[in-house]
C-alpha cells in the first residue's frame, strides 16, 4: 500500500473517531498548548545551557572572569535586549550569583516538566473518557445485534475488540495525535536555537534528520501485516479461553485439561511469533535512527575540528541535537503506530456500525393493556439456508389459557418461543399478539409483557437478591422474597451463609441445578407478565421439587397466556390445550384426553413414557373433552 493510498483507506476511520474528541475540545486545545509550551522550553534550556557553560566553564579559566550582564536571548531577534544583571557581591561570595546561575537549569528542566505533567494529565483526561465512550458504543452495538449474529460470532474475539482493540482506537485520539504536535514543534524549537547559534552546523543536521525517517516508512509496511496477524491470533486465544472456561465441566469429565492447555499454547505460540515480528520492526527503528544520527556526530566533529570550536560550543551543540533525538523517535515511530491504530479502528467500528437484524420499526409502538392472545399465521422460519425449523405453522392461542407444545427435538416448539420472543423474525407470515403484529411493538414493551423461564437457567455472578430482581429491577425486597417463595426458594436461600446476599459463583455453579432452576422461575414470577413461556422450565427439578413448582406456577398462570414445552408430558396433562409438532409442522391440536384418542403421534410420545401399562384411565368427563 502505497502512501497515498493509506491515507485514502484512513481518511474515513480515523475522521470517525476522532470526531470522539468534539466534546472534549477544549480539554484537548489545552493539553496541545501545554505540550507546545513543554516544547516551546527546550529552546530556552538550550539557550540557558549555552550561558550558564560559558559563564561557569570559560574557554580559557586563567581570564576568567564574570560578566555584568547575561544575554540569555542575545541570538533570538526581538529578545536581545533582555538582560539580567549581576549582583554586586564581594569577591568571596561570588559563589552565590554562580550557584544562581547553575540553579537556572533545574528551574527551567522543572518548568518544563510541569507543563509536560498538564499535557499528559489534559490528555490522560480526554483519552479515557473517548475509550468509555467508543467501548459504550462497541458494547451497545452488541447488546443490540440478534441471536443470529451471536450464533455466528465468536464470542471472544468480540471481548478482545471490545476490551483491548477500544483502548488502542482511544490512544490515537489522544496519544498520536498530540505527539503528532507535541514532537515537531520540540523539533522545530530546537532546530530554530540552534540556527541562531551556528546555522551550518544546523543545516548539515537537517540533511542528515530525514534519512532518520526513510527506514521507517519501509517498516511500517511489514508492521501493519503483522499486527494484523497478531490481532486475529489475540482473538483467537480468547475465543480459545472463554469456550474452556465456560466448558470446565465437559473438560474435567473427559480429563482434557492437557488438550486444552495445548490448544492454549497453540495459539499462544503463533500469537508469539507474530509479537516478535512486530517487535523486531519497531525496535529496529531506534538503531538505525541512532545509527544515522551518530553519522550525523562524525560530521559534527569534523566541522567543529574545522572552524575551531570550542569544547563548549561543541558540547552545546551536541546536547541540543541529543535532546532531539527522543522526539525524532517517537516522530519516526507515529507512523508505526498508526498502521496499527488504522487495523483495530477498522475492527471497532465494523462493530459498531453493524446493522442489527432485529430493530424496532420508526413507528413502532409501546405495548400496553395486553390479553395475551397469540396467532401464529403460516409462519415459516429457518436457522440456516435449506433447513426449515418451522413450515407454514399456523396456530391461535386464546388469551388466557395454558398451551403445550409437544413433539420430538427438532420439531420446532423452541423455535415458537424464540419467534415470540422476537429474537428472530419468520421467513415469512406473521405472529399476533392481540391482533397485532409484534414486529409493531417495540422491543422493549414485548419483552416486558412475556416472562421467559428456559431450560438453559443462567444465572449472573451476583448476588442471589440481585439475579431475582433481574426481572423486575424496580422491585422491592418483599417482592424479591415473595417471588422466592412462590418458586420454593426462599427455604435454601435463608441457609446461605449470607441469605438473599449471598454471591454466586460463576452461572450459579454454588448451587445445584435444582436450586438454579427456582431462582430462575422466581424471576419470571417477580416480572409477573400477562405471557409466560415456559421452556423446559422443570427440567433440572427432582419429582418433590417439581411438584412445589408445578403447584406455584398454577397459582401465578391464573388469568396469563402460558406457553409450555415439557418432555416429560406428566407436567402438562392439565394445559387447556396441548399442540402436537412434527417435522417442523403442527400435527394437532386439542386436550389431553382427545389427543390420545385421535392423535397417533400424541398417543406414541405418551406410550414411550408411560411404558403403555402405566396408561391412566381416561374418566368420562376427560372423553366428552
Amino acid at each position: 500500500m502505497s502512501a497515498s493510498e493509506f491515507v485514502q483507506a484512513a481518511r474515513t476511520p480515523y475522521k470517525r473517531i476522532l470526531g470522539y474528541l468534539k466534546p472534549y475540545k477544549g480539554r484537548f486545545i489545552t493539553g496541545v498548548v501545554f505540550g507546545v509550551i513543554g516544547g516551546l522550553f527546550n529552546g530556552i534550556l538550550i539557550l540557558a545551557i549555552k550561558t550558564v557553560f560559558t559563564i561557569v566553564l570559560p574557554p580559557d579559566p586563567s581570564k576568567a572572569q564574570l560578566p555584568d550582564k547575561i544575554h540569555l536571548f542575545d541570538k533570538i531577534p526581538g529578545l536581545h535586549h533582555v538582560t539580567f544583571n549581576r549582583p554586586n557581591l564581594a569577591p568571596e561570595n561570588e559563589w552565590i550569583f554562580v550557584a544562581a546561575v547553575c540553579l537556572l537549569i533545574p528551574v527551567l528542566i522543572l518548568i518544563r516538566g510541569l507543563f509536560e505533567y498538564l499535557q499528559a494529565y489534559c490528555m490522560m483526561w480526554v483519552g479515557n473518557r473517548v475509550l468509555y465512550q467508543v467501548r459504550d458504543e462497541a458494547f451497545s452495538s452488541l447488546m443490540g445485534q440478534s441471536l443470529r449474529f451471536y450464533n455466528k460470532a465468536k464470542q471472544g474475539e468480540l471481548m478482545q475488540t471490545v476490551f483491548n482493540q477500544t483502548r488502542i482506537v482511544a490512544s490515537l485520539g489522544t496519544d498520536i495525535v498530540s505527539s503528532m504536535v507535541k514532537h515537531p514543534v520540540s523539533i522545530l524549537v530546537i532546530l530554530g536555537t540552534l540556527l541562531t547559534i551556528d546555522p551550518i552546523y544546523t543545516i548539515g543536521a537537517l540533511v542528515v534528520f530525514p534519512l532518520c525517517i526513510l527506514p521507517v516508512m519501509h517498516i511500517s509496511r511489514k508492521v501493519r501485516k503483522a499486527g494484523s496477524r497478531e490481532e486475529e491470533e489475540a482473538g483467537a486465544i480468547m475465543v480459545t479461553m472463554q469456550e474452556s472456561f465456560a466448558g470446565i465441566r465437559v473438560v474435567k469429565a473427559y480429563a482434557r485439561e492437557e488438550y486444552e492447555r495445548e490448544r492454549f499454547n497453540a495459539g499462544s505460540r503463533k500469537m508469539m511469533e507474530f509479537i516478535m515480528r512486530w517487535g523486531k520492526a519497531m525496535e529496529i527503528v531506534g538503531p538505525l535512527v541512532e545509527t544515522v544520527a551518530s553519522l550525523g556526530m562524525a560530521f559534527g566533529l569534523v566541522y567543529a575540528w574545522w572552524t575551531q570550536k570550542t569544547a563548549n560550543d561543541f558540547l552545546v551543540l551536541n546536547m541540543a541535537l541529543m535532546s532531539m533525538y527522543p522526539h525524532a523517535k517517537q516522530l519516526s515511530r507515529i507512523q508505526v503506530m498508526l498502521q496499527k491504530t488504522l487495523l483495530a479502528t477498522s475492527k471497532v467500528l465494523e462493530v459498531i456500525d453493524a446493522e442489527p437484524e432485529i430493530k424496532d420499526a420508526p413507528d413502532a409502538m409501546e405495548m400496553e393493556d395486553v390479553r395475551g392472545e397469540i396467532e401464529l399465521r403460516e409462519v415459516s422460519f429457518a436457522y440456516a439456508k435449506g433447513i426449515p425449523a418451522l413450515q407454514n405453522v399456523s396456530l391461535t392461542i386464546e388469551a388466557g389459557k395454558s398451551y403445550a407444545l409437544v413433539g420430538q427435538s427438532g420439531a420446532g416448539k423452541s423455535t415458537i418461543m424464540s419467534l415470540l420472543m422476537r429474537f428472530y423474525d419468520p421467513d415469512s407470515g406473521a405472529i399476533l399478539i392481540d391482533g397485532r403484529d409484534i414486529r409493531e411493538y417495540t422491543q422493549r414493551s414485548l419483552r416486558d409483557n412475556i416472562g421467559l423461564v428456559s431450560q438453559e437457567t443462567f444465572l449472573f455472578h451476583d448476588t442471589i437478591y440481585n439475579n431475582i430482581r433481574y426481572g423486575r429491577l424496580d422491585a422491592t425486597k418483599s417482592e424479591v422474597e415473595a417471588a422466592a417463595k412462590l418458586a420454593h426458594a426462599h427455604e435454601f436461600i435463608i441457609e446461605q451463609a449470607e441469605g438473599y446476599n449471598t454471591e454466586l459463583g460463576d452461572k450459579g455453579c454454588t448451587l445445584s441445578g435444582g436450586q438454579q432452576q427456582r431462582i430462575s422461575i422466581a424471576r419470571a414470577i417477580l416480572r409477573n407478565a400477562p405471557v409466560l413461556l415456559l421452556d423446559e422450565a422443570y427440567s433440572a427439578l427432582d419429582s418433590e421439587s417439581e411438584r412445589m413448582i408445578h403447584e406455584a406456577m398454577e397459582m401465578l398462570a391464573k388469568g396469563k397466556t402460558v406457553i409450555a414445552i415439557a418432555h416429560r408430558l406428566s407436567t402438562i396433562l392439565n394445559a387447556d390445550r396441548i399442540v402436537v409438532m412434527k417435522d417442523s409442522r403442527i400435527l394437532d391440536v386439542g386436550p389431553h384426553a382427545e389427543l390420545l384418542e385421535r392423535c397417533e403421534e400424541y398417543r406414541r410420545l405418551y406410550e414411550l413414557q408411560f411404558h403403555g401399562h402405566d396408561l391412566p384411565a381416561l374418566s368420562a368427563a376427560d372423553r366428552a373433552g
